[in-house]
C-alpha cells in the first residue's frame, strides 16, 4: 500500500512539473478552443453547394414565390442564395461566391404549364431526360426552350450536375401540379370546374397522396441512428478528428520533454532497471490531461456517443499513442530528428486517418497512425480489441528495447 501511495506521489507531483510547461499548458487549451470554434463554424450558413437563383422578370410573382420556397429549402448539401436580376447571378458565379446559378424565365407559369402539356411518352421519360428538358434540352418543345431555366456555371463538373437535379426536385411538386391540371383540362368527362376549382381540387389530391417520410433510416455500424440536426451539423464532423491529432501531438511533444529530461540526467536517482517502465509512465502523465479535456470537449460539442464506448477507446488510444511515441523515440534517437518529424506525422494523421473524408489507400500505413484506429472503432467500424492489440504491442516493445 505505501508503495502505490508513493507511485502516486510521484505522479502527481510530475504531473505539476508537467503542467507548468507552457506548450502543454496550450495544448489543453487548445481543446476548448477547437471545439468553440468548430461549434461556431457549424452554426455558420455553410453547405457543401452553393447555389445562386435570380428571377426572369421582377413582375412574376410565381418566380418570387418559387425563389423564396428555394431559399427556405436550403440545407447542408445544397444552399440557394436569391439575387435580384441575371447580371448580378452571373457575378457571383464568376466570383467563387455560388458554385452555380438559375436564372428563371420571364413568366415561371407559362414554363410549368408547357412542362405539363407535354406528350406522355416525354413525362415517362427518365430524371435526368426530363431535367434536360427544363434546361431547354434537345427533347423540349419549342414552349419549353422559350421559358427554359438557364444554368450558369464555371464547370460543368459531376456537382454541378448533381445540382441541377437537386433543383428539378426541388420543383417537382409544382411539375406535379401542372400535369395533374393539364389533365383535368384533356379530360372533360371530369366535370366543368371553374378555375379556382381546379386549383382546390389539385391541392386537395396532391396533399392527400402526400407522405412525410423518411425512405432511408442512417445508423452506424453499431446501431447508433444518425440524427437529422447530426446530419445538418456535417462541418463539425472533423472535430472528433481533430482531437484525436491533438491528442496524438501531445505525445510527440512528450516525447521531446522525456529526451530533454533524460540527456540533462533528471531522473538519475530512478534505478536503471525502472528506467524503461518510467519513460513510458511519464509519457502517459501529459496524455492523460489532455484526454481528460478531449472527453468533456466531446460532450460539450455534441460527439459524445455513450460511456461504455467513448472510455474504454480513448484510454486504449491514449495507451496507443504513449506506445507510438515512445517507438518513436527510440527509433529516431536525436532530439532534432524527433522535432522534424513532428509536422509530418501531423499532416500524415490529418489526411491518412478519417479525419476529414475515409480514404482507403495504404491502409498498413494508416493503421501504424494512433488516430486512424481510434476514428474507425467510435462507430463500429472496427472493434475495440484492434486498439488493444496496437497497444499491448506498441507499449510491450516500447518498454522491452528502451536502454536509454
Amino acid at each position: 500500500m505505501r508503495k502505490i501511495r508513493r507511485l502516486l506521489l510521484w505522479m502527481l507531483l510530475l504531473n505539476k512539473r508537467i503542467l507548468k510547461q507552457p506548450l502543454f499548458l496550450l495544448l489543453i487549451a487548445l481543446v476548448p478552443l477547437l471545439v468553440f470554434g468548430v461549434g461556431r463554424l457549424s452554426q455558420e450558413s455553410s453547405s457543401l453547394v452553393t447555389a445562386a437563383v435570380a428571377p426572369g422578370s421582377t413582375d412574376d410573382e410565381v418566380s418570387s414565390m418559387l425563389i423564396q420556397s428555394l431559399v427556405d429549402s436550403s440545407s447542408s448539401a445544397v444552399r440557394y442564395i436569391a439575387f435580384a436580376d441575371e447580371e448580378t447571378l452571373k457575378e457571383a458565379v464568376s466570383s467563387g461566391q455560388a458554385r452555380i446559378g438559375f436564372l428563371l424565365p420571364e413568366d415561371v407559369g407559362a414554363l410549368f404549364e408547357a412542362y405539363g402539356s407535354q406528350k406522355t411518352k416525354n413525362l415517362s421519360a427518365g430524371a435526368l431526360a426530363l431535367l434536360g428538358v427544363l434546361l431547354g434540352g434537345e427533347d423540349a418543345s419549342k414552349e419549353m426552350k422559350e421559358h427554359a431555366i438557364v444554368s450558369y456555371a464555371a464547370t460543368n463538373d459531376v456537382v454541378s450536375k448533381i445540382t441541377r437535379e437537386q433543383l428539378f426536385g426541388q420543383l417537382y411538386p409544382s411539375l406535379e401540379k401542372a400535369v395533374l391540371k393539364t389533365w383535368l383540362k384533356i379530360h372533360p368527362d371530369v366535370g366543368s370546374m371553374t378555375e379556382a376549382q381546379k386549383d382546390q381540387f389539385v391541392d386537395e389530391t396532391l396533399a392527400s397522396y402526400e407522405e412525410d417520410y423518411d425512405f432511408f433510416d442512417l445508423e452506424y455500424l453499431d446501431g447508433t441512428k444518425v440524427e437529422d440536426d447530426e446530419i445538418d451539423r456535417f462541418i463539425a464532423s472533423p472535430m472528433r478528428g481533430l482531437l484525436a491529432a491533438l491528442l496524438t501531438l501531445t505525445g510527440l511533444a512528450a516525447v521531446l520533454y522525456l529526451k530533454e529530461d533524460c540527456l540533462v540526467g533528471r531522473f538519475v536517482w530512478i534505478p536503471s532497471h525502472a528506467h524503461p517502465l518510467f519513460h513510458y509512465v511519464y509519457l502517459l502523465i501529459p496524455l492523460t490531461d489532455v484526454a481528460l479535456a478531449m472527453l468533456a470537449a466531446l460532450c460539450a460539442g455534441g460527439s459524445f456517443t455513450r460511456v461504455s464506448m467513448e472510455v474504454p477507446a480513448l484510454i486504449l488510444f491514449i495507451l496507443q499513442v504513449a506506445g507510438f511515441s515512445n517507438l518513436l523515440r527510440l527509433v529516431l534517437r536525436r532530439g532534432d530528428f524527433m522535432a522534424s518529424s513532428i509536422p509530418i506525422l501531423i499532416c500524415a494523421c490529418l489526411f491518412l486517418t478519417p479525419v476529414f473524408v475515409d480514404l482507403a489507400i495504404l491502409e498498413p500505413v494508416q493503421m501504424l497512425l494512433p488516430p486512424y484506429l481510434y476514428l474507425k472503432s467510435i462507430h463500429g467500424n472496427l472493434p475495440l480489441w484492434y486498439m488493444a492489440v496496437y497497444a499491448l504491442l506498441a507499449g510491450t516493445v516500447s518498454i522491452l528495447v528502451d536502454r536509454t
